[in-house]
């Protein structure tokens, strides 16, 4: 777009200096008229010439501005296909597998606590008296691990349906760490009872319908298995899977491990739950894109794939080790860090940026014809003006019609192929000049390779558009070279 806006830019600008010195020019002949009847006539002569050139480039002008309304019409289609292919994206993301949050392991410990009060009520007759009462209230202690370890190795796939894939994935996650219990008597001063054997352990999971397998939790020397649903809603654990538990009073340290098989789709976020958390992920993806609240203290990108560990101690986050649950209900998703399966090469937003280029590309054709009436006294109608710019705009279309069924550098080599000879050979049955028709020919082949470049490079786009705008600038001006004010 910024190169567009500068192309436009000097476009006003070219404008407006020819005008201007049009204009200068016919008051300047004006004022300078000789007297005699031949130089009149040569004048008139002259301003005639001009006149009509000046309304060719107008009229060209009109062609290029009125073709860019092909290149909407194909920018509306591509919007069109890409809101389709969300759509179906999301039809497979919600059959395979939806981005997924895996957040804990946490321990939930059951409690209840005893309060005295004292209340003052009135009997029948209107006497005061003070009754003392023992009030019970059922309460849960959150209990983060001291220690906690995932190692997860993620596998891309694609699924298809109909023209369109997606990309999606599948994980295994090995989970292990320690859970120690802390004092009890410093969470609550009024605990009565420990509920040891209402104990469990919660596992959350943003899509608990993606869940391929998940293992027996071996926690301490007993195992145990998982059950639907976490029992008690943290905030920031909507969903997922829970152990129940029997702990042993006087064993305060338990060591937990269990393997979760899940898939998903998009993105893979998970939770730093640990006093200190180190998490290990391995892919055969090439394009991760690592995001969250922290990023991985190492990694490492090849051809094979990558891999990122994370070591991420609890001060990174805003709430404690434990807390009673009723008294304290933490936002416990805030520190959620991860991968996104990034695509580099995606498809329709390859053609609307190359759509972004179009105008560039009728005016800088038009631009050449222009240039190749001034220089060699040839000329094309109107009509092979517009009809070369459509066909400029053809080539968006088929590129997009092409690329949904072939890869994108095979289709755009056959798109851009039918573009240039096409209009080559249409050039050549106009003036019959193979000198004329080979420059556009190799005109639009540069044009079309320097847009393969920026297509591939995007943070370099703006830095090459404007290259490009500075070489054709160069170009035309040592093509114009000889151009005498006469001519003009």
């Amino acid at each position: 777009m910024e190169i567009v806006g500068l192309l436009i830019g000097v476009i006003v600008l070219g404008s407006i200096f020819i005008g201007l010195f049009i204009i200068g020019r016919w008051i300047y002949e004006k004022i300078n008229q000789k007297e005699n009847v031949m130089s009149e006539e040569k004048t008139v002569k002259n301003e005639k010439v001009k006149s009509n050139i000046s309304m060719r480039f107008i009229i060209i002008g009109v062609i290029a501005f009125v073709m860019l309304i092909p290149l909407g019409y194909v920018n509306s289609i591509v919007n069109e296909r890409n809101s389709l292919y969300d759509k179906v994206l999301y039809n497979i993301a919600s059959q395979w597998g939806k981005p997924q949050v895996v957040t804990g392991p946490a321990l939930i410990l059951p409690i209840i606590e005893k309060y005295n009060v004292t209340k003052t009520i009135k009997d029948k007759d209107g006497n005061e008296k003070v009754v003392n009462k023992v009030i019970y209230k059922n309460k849960n202690i959150v209990i983060l691990p001291k220690k906690l370890e995932k190692n997860i190795e993620l596998n891309e796939h694609y699924r298809y349906r109909s023209i369109y894939k997606s990309l999606v994935y599948k994980a295994d996650l090995q989970i292990h760490g320690e859970f120690v219990l802390p004092n009890l008597s410093k969470l609550s001063d009024n605990i009565d009872l420990v509920r040891y054997d209402k104990a469990f352990m919660l596992m959350g999971l943003s899509d608990t319908t993606a869940i391929q397998d998940v293992s027996s939790l071996k926690f301490g020397q007993s195992s145990y298995i998982f059950e639907p649903g976490v029992q008690l809603t943290l905030k920031g654990i909507d969903s997922g899977f829970h152990a129940p538990l029997e702990l042993n009073e006087k064993q305060n340290k338990y060591a937990f491990n269990f393997d979760l098989k899940i898939k998903g789709s998009s993105y893979l976020r998970f939770s730093a739950f640990g006093e200190e958390t180190l998490i290990n992920l391995s892919s055969s993806w090439k394009h991760p894109s690592f995001q969250g609240a922290i990023l991985p203290t190492d990694r490492k990108i090849t051809k094979d794939g990558f891999t990122a560990s994370w070591k991420i101690p609890s001060l990174a986050r805003n709430f404690p080790q434990s807390w009673i649950f009723e008294q304290h209900n933490y936002k416990t998703n805030q520190l959620l860090t991860g991968v996104n399966l990034y695509e580099p090469v995606f498809l329709y937003s390859l053609v609307e940026r190359s759509i972004k280029y179009g105008a560039l590309f009728i005016i800088l054709t038009f631009l050449t014809f222009l240039v190749f009436e001034l220089t060699q006294k040839s000329k094309l109608h109107y009509v092979q003006y517009a009809l070369i710019g459509l066909s400029l705009g053809l080539f968006f279309l088929t590129l997009l019609s092409l690329s949904e069924h072939i890869i994108f550098l095979t289709a755009y080599l056959i798109a851009s192929a039918i573009t240039v000879i096409t209009i080559s050979v249409y050039t050549w049955f106009n003036n019959r000049n193979i000198k004329q028709s080979l420059s556009i020919f190799l005109m639009l082949f540069a044009l079309y390779s320097i847009l393969y470049s920026l297509l591939q490079l995007e943070d370099y786009a703006l830095l090459m558009g404007t290259g490009l705008l500075l070489v054709i600038l160069f170009v035309l001006m040592w093509i114009t070279r000889n151009l005498k004010a006469e001519e003009v």
